[in-house]
């Protein structure tokens, strides 16, 4: 597990993308949430799970505790889920990761 940056999308389509795949019974990379700005404060994460589950975790500790790795993580409200869900929220975070229950799945997330 790695903390990593979204990658910034270009000036046709303002803001942030990010993409993982994540092993059965893993927990994926801790995924620093940009400051809100001019593109605004809408996160939409997308589980791509197949028959698989998995579910987001989301975080609210600084950014130097998600670079540190010491961020106290929490289960999105989704909880953990089967097949492809999406779910968006405006509330600010400062880091969101994806954890495997079963399966290999995909995550992204979008801001």
């Amino acid at each position: 597990m790695a903390v990593v940056e979204m990658t910034k999308r270009n000036f046709f389509v303002p803001g942030f993308h990010y993409t993982e795949t994540i092993a059965d019974g893993t927990t994926g990379d801790d995924v620093r949430i940009p400051p809100i700005g001019q593109e605004g404060g809408r996160i939409t994460c997308t589980l791509i799970a197949g028959a698989n589950t998995g579910k987001f975790q989301f975080t609210t500790s600084s950014d130097a505790a998600v670079t540190a790795g010491t961020a106290t993580w929490q289960d999105w409200a989704e909880t953990t889920n089967t097949g492809t869900v999406s779910d968006a929220l405006s509330a600010p975070v400062t880091g969101i990761r994806g954890v495997s229950t079963s399966g290999e799945i995909k995550i992204e997330i979008v801001m």
